[in-house]
């Protein structure tokens, strides 16, 4: 791959799976939706990103007037999760995404790994990307990740939130939104390389990520917030998937203590410059 479109750039797997294909060399746009309220963290990575030459950014209108070609990742997997901002951006993306289809172009759909599930309660934006798959499933890799952790998690997720209750010495166990997925988890530098992987495959069908591990989520919990976590362990029962959705496992995967280090010696250098 020599080139390739990222629209979601600076969420969580767009910036890391932007950084993986920076380091391979790989021609990136990014784009960024133009009017979104960014957090702090994201002027900290259009500086580190914005260094590399074979790195442009680009607004979500100019993006709409281009003539779609090279590799498209569509990262939704932070919005949806977060609710952030996702209703402004649908409406101009099934449009590139059915103009793709008939252009039989490569593209790549991330998503989050509760639309995955059978019955599962999702809002109308999500009904209808899930419809604009399946109809054009033929054209499309559709990756579903479970939680995925490491430098850059967003503030709403469990892991980032225990992070920063314990650098102010905080002691309650932090709420679990209903929308993270606690069956598994994945570092996020596991995670991109194999998206990277399976798109540079050809491939074009739906997959979950998974660790092949029992428990990694819960384990990830206890090294955060130690017996604590005990209260987290429950009969929940495992997810229906989708019977379109094929599981794919991780070969590798990061160790648990080194992963959560490097989030939190992120989060607390992101910090340290804020003051």
């Amino acid at each position: 791959m020599e080139r390739a479109t990222i629209l979601g750039i600076y969420d969580f797997i767009g910036y890391s799976l932007c950084r993986h294909m920076l380091d391979l060399g790989v021609e990136v746009d990014g784009i960024h939706q133009s009017g979104k309220i960014d957090d702090y963290f994201t002027e900290e990575k259009r500086l580190e990103i914005g260094r590399n030459a074979n790195f442009s950014e680009i607004s979500l209108k100019d993006w709409e007037a281009e003539q779609s070609e090279g590799f498209l990742f569509v990262t939704l997997f932070e919005s949806l999760q977060t609710r952030n901002g996702t209703n402004d951006l649908l409406k101009a993306l099934l449009s590139k995404l059915e103009e793709r289809h008939l252009k039989k172009l490569p593209t790549a759909v991330i998503l989050p790994a509760y639309c995955a599930e059978e019955n599962t309660d999702i809002r109308e934006a999500e009904t209808k990307i899930s419809s604009s798959i399946s109809n054009w499933k033929s054209t499309l890799l559709t990756i579903y990740l479970p939680t995925i952790y490491g430098p850059w998690q967003p503030e709403e997720c469990f892991f980032q939130q225990a992070l920063s209750q314990s650098s102010l010495n905080g002691r309650n166990v932090p709420p679990i939104s209903k929308w993270e997925w606690t069956h598994d988890c994945l570092y996020i530098d596991d995670a991109v390389k194999m998206i990277m992987e399976m798109a540079e495959s050809g491939q074009q069908v739906q997959y979950i990520l998974s660790s092949g591990e029992q428990d990694r989520w819960l384990q990830c919990a206890e090294e955060l917030i130690g017996q604590d976590a005990a209260i987290l362990r429950n009969e929940v029962a495992a997810p229906v998937l989708k019977e379109s959705i094929q599981v794919r496992i991780v070969g590798q995967n990061e160790q648990v203590s080194k992963g959560l280090r490097r989030q939190k010696e992120q989060f607390i250098r992101i910090q340290d410059s804020r003051v």
